[in-house]
Formats: structure tokens, sequence, C-alpha cells
């Protein structure tokens, strides 16, 4: 009889994307990867996240049966939206109802908010501190016993610092360029010429189109880094105050673990601070003043990546 091929199922679902990926459990080989829109059920609603998890799982259903003696032995999904025992159970409900329409065999089902999940893959398990400032802006930090969070209470409330709220700041200058109440930025020309608009009617009229998503705005934030980049005023301001804020998070995720001074390392991710130099500079040195000893890097790999290694982490203790 043919032995059991055993699998681990790793699903990492943000605002912005859902990555998927199939890998070997004895040998820790990828084969098989995807990946599609965001999965947020608080962005998106239970429906459009239950069809978009389906789809990739229906994908992965197709890769195994390259492989008909196959069981998932673990499989994490890392999603977005987990911010309560009642987000806990919402997630639950539709990731069961996404699996419940395939046949895939998965014998330790794991589901946890993603950050959380990527700061104790980054960490390996060890205490440290994770800030992302993607679409949203959200912090952990882990002891080594219990995982405190700041931040990440969505755009409504808040989000400051995250490449949404750089896409409003961006905006909202070209509105007030436009209306004679502030200065002039090239910011404008950047953000007409990937709408393909012309006036500031037209993007009005974006920004409350049905088919308006919080992604399509944190891509406008995009902009600001190439606006520094040649010294754009309005650009280098919104990049400091976007500094501002993601240091006021990580030292209140800092505070919350009780850290009080020594080595402890905070690892940052998000094309927010990875992709602008000006944020990610600003803030290293705000923080240093009050946290000489706290380690600033950046994250190397895909959060996906890191959600790999916690997962085969979970299958060696099985």
């Amino acid at each position: 009889m043919e032995p059991m091929m055993k699998w681990l199922l790793v699903i990492d679902g943000g605002a912005t994307k859902t990555a998927c990926a199939v890998v070997h459990a004895e040998t820790g080989v990828m084969k098989y990867s995807a990946s599609t829109k965001g999965s947020n059920y608080q962005a998106i609603g239970m429906e459009a996240a239950t069809v978009i998890l389906h789809e990739l799982l229906a994908k992965v259903e197709i890769f195994l049966q390259k492989y008909p003696c196959s069981q998932i032995a673990v499989a994490t999904f890392a999603l977005a939206g987990i911010d309560s025992p009642k987000d806990k159970e919402t997630v639950t409900a539709i990731v069961q109802n996404a699996l419940s329409a395939t046949q895939l065999s998965i014998a330790t089902l794991i589901i946890e908010n993603d950050a959380e999940a990527t700061l104790l893959g980054v960490t390996a398990g060890q205490a440290g501190a994770l800030l992302i400032a993607g679409t949203g802006a959200i912090a952990y930090a882990y002891d080594g016993q219990q995982i405190v969070r700041a931040g990440g209470w969505g755009h409504r409330a808040g989000d400051e610092g995250s490449g949404y709220w750089l896409g409003q700041e961006v905006v909202r200058a070209i509105f007030k360029m436009e209306d004679g109440r502030g200065e002039a930025t090239i910011l404008k020309e950047a953000v007409y010429h990937s709408l393909g608009i012309q006036n500031v009617t037209e993007l009005a009229e974006w920004l409350f189109q049905p088919s308006y998503t919080n992604a399509q705005l944190a891509k406008m934030g995009s902009f600001v880094a190439q606006a520094v980049e040649q010294q754009d005023a309005c650009a280098i301001q919104i990049s400091q105050q976007a500094a501002q804020e993601l240091a006021l998070l990580a030292r209140a995720v800092l505070t919350k673990i009780g850290y009080q001074n020594g080595l402890f390392p905070l690892y940052c991710n998000g094309g927010a601070i990875k992709y602008n130099p000006l944020i990610l500079k600003t803030f290293t040195n705000i923080l240093a003043v009050t946290h000489p000893q706290i380690s600033i890097s950046l994250c190397e790999q895909q959060p996906i990546d890191y959600l790999i290694e916690r997962t085969k982490r979970a299958y060696d203790c099985l």
C-alpha cells in the first residue's frame, strides 16, 4: 500500500492580497503557490470572503489530485479581520464553509489573526515585536508568554501611518491644492495619470464609485515615496507625519508588553514602511530617542514564508 503523503497548507489573507502555499510536510519544499485579491471579511463581507477562499482551496484540491494518497497534516489560515472572539467565530465559519465545498482532508486546522501568526513566525517563537504598515497599520509584541496588540482598528477609526492613511493624505492634499487651500504638489500628476483622469471632479467621482476599495486608495499612498525623491514638500511632510504615527504605535505596543529596557527586536513589514526610506529613517530616529536598545529591522521574507515556518513548527509538535 502506498504511504500517506503529508502536506502543510498555508493561507495568508490580508486586506489587499490572499496568498496560498502547499508545502511537503517532511521535506519543507513548497510545491504549489497561488494568490488572489484580499479576503478580509470586514472589508468585503462574509460571502465574498468565502468565495475567495473557496476559489483558492479548489485550486489546492486540483493540485493534490496528482498525489492520490494525500492528507493535509496542518492547515494554517492566517486571516485579517480576527480582532475579537466574535470575529474568530465569524472567520471560522467562513473557513469551514469554504472547506465544506471541497474534499480536502485536514488533520489539524489553525485559524488565527494574520499579523499575530506572522509575529510568531518572524520571531521563531521568541520574544519580539512586529509592526505592519500595509493597507492598515497594526503592531503586536510577544514576551515569550503573552501576545499584546496596538492599532489595527480599521480605516474608519485609525490605521494612521498605513498605506490607506497615506492615500487619504495624498488625495486630501490634491483637493486642498485644487481649492487653493494648500500648497502645490507633484502628487497630483501621479494620481491623475494613474487613474486616467483630468480634474479634481473626476477624482471625487472615483472616490465614491461603487467599485472603490480601501486597497485602491492605499495604492495612491505608494506615490509618496517617489515624490519624496523629487523633494516634494507635501510628500515629505506626509512621510514625516506617518513616521510619527507609526512611532506612537510601536511605543504603545512596547508599553503594553511591559518593556523596560534591554535588547528587544522590532520587525517592520508592509509597503508603507518598507518602500518609503524617509518613513523608515524618521521612524527609527524617533524611536531611538526613547527606546535606544530596540533593534529595528525590515522583514526580509514575504509574510507567507514566516507563516510556513510557523506551520512547520506546529507540525513538528504533533
